[in-house]
């Protein structure tokens, strides 16, 4: 009887088996490998946001370069931030200052050079000419103004920012809420940088009768006044300001002084 050509022998079916089995696991594994995610060998490129935080500079790597009456100064950090750029014209002082040359400050004509304290004592301020003081029935001094005492005003915990990294800096402060008339408080009070150099402020070489010999005479006094400078320098410097006030006559050729304690 002849086999129905439709029954395969059992090594046939074997070898079909086996072949299927390959071929359903090979299935299996490309798939699985196609659903794994693909890893790229380029770099990651970050997103927007990412890309613009690496790329703004930290506080810490800000800086900035000052120079001063004692040389170029560099802030780094938030120090840098916190000095302000200051335009002496704004407040009627020289954008650069000659020394033993005659110069106009306010109307008045003065001159900067070596004090007659002495050579160490650096330079002082000199009138080249006649400043008269009246003297009213109450026997008060009428005093005209002379100049002010000029720079960028920094709040008092900003200024000490500036001291830890340049304490040399304190020479010309002037801590102007400390004088009769402001009514801040000593923690909100504010400093004017009064560095000659930087400011064009001449009142900072203003010398202190203090420890004087032979003892002088103080014959000008800083004043607070509150709100802006006259005009037309109010018009465009809106602080509170700082006046040197003529507190005797002063002659021609006379070095002015005042009183004041060093810090």
């Amino acid at each position: 009887m002849k086999p129905s050509p439709y029954v395969l022998s059992q090594g046939v079916l074997v070898a079909i088996g086996n072949a299927l089995s390959q071929a359903f696991a090979v299935g299996i594994s490309t798939s699985h490998e196609a659903s794994k995610p693909q890893h790229d060998a380029r770099p990651r490129v970050p997103s927007v946001r990412q890309r613009s935080k690496a790329q703004r500079p930290s506080e810490g790597h800000a800086w900035t370069i000052v120079e001063g009456r004692w040389g170029m100064c560099e802030f780094t950090g938030k120090c840098a931030n916190i000095i302000q750029s200051w335009n002496p014209v704004v407040l009627g002082l020289l954008d650069s200052l000659p020394y033993d040359e005659e110069v106009v400050v306010w109307g008045g004509r003065w001159i900067v050079k070596t004090s007659t304290l002495g050579e160490r004592h650096g330079y002082g301020v000199y009138a080249c000419e006649d400043i008269i003081v009246e003297y009213s029935a109450s026997c008060r001094r009428e005093g005209p103004t002379l100049f002010p005492y000029g720079g960028p005003i920094y709040k008092r915990r900003h200024w000490n920012m500036i001291l830890t990294q340049h304490p040399e800096w304190k020479t010309f402060a002037l801590e102007m809420d400390t004088f009769a008339g402001s009514t801040r408080r000593h923690s909100d009070g504010r400093v004017i940088d009064g560095d000659p150099i930087r400011s064009g402020n001449i009142a900072s070489f203003i010398n202190s009768t203090v420890g004087t010999r032979p003892k002088r005479r103080a014959n000008c006094e800083w004043v607070f006044v509150e709100g802006p400078p006259p005009a037309p320098y109010g018009q465009t410097y809106h602080e509170d300001h700082c006046l040197v006030i003529a507190i005797r006559t002063i002659r021609s050729g006379d070095e002015l002084f005042t009183h004041y304690e060093w810090s």
